[in-house]
């Protein structure tokens, strides 16, 4: 079971960086602010989450924003694709600081 609560208040289960692929990393704040790290640029945003949904907003409007669904299990985030993004499933890594 996962329990997930809103950024508001309580525990933000995504807060910390996450792997992609080697190249591209997510990072949460864990206060709703967060950054897609890529070797040459960072583009901040925002992020809310409502139950196994997840909503990013990116400050530069040249990225596109997008709500996906996510499970975490161990060190494992897993991003199904949904409104506003190309599809697809996405697993991350958590990265140990």
């Amino acid at each position: 079971m996962l329990i997930v609560k809103g950024c508001s208040g309580g525990t933000d289960v995504l807060k910390g960086k996450w792997n992609l692929d080697g190249t591209t990393a997510y990072e949460f704040s864990g206060d709703g602010n967060g950054a897609l790290l890529l070797p040459n640029v960072t583009y901040e945003f925002s992020y809310d989450i409502k139950k196994d949904q997840i909503s990013i907003d990116y400050e530069n409007e040249s990225v596109r924003d997008g709500t996906y669904t996510f499970t975490v299990e161990d060190n494992t985030l897993t991003l199904i694709g949904g409104e506003g993004t190309v599809g697809g499933t996405y697993t991350l890594t958590r990265v140990e600081e």
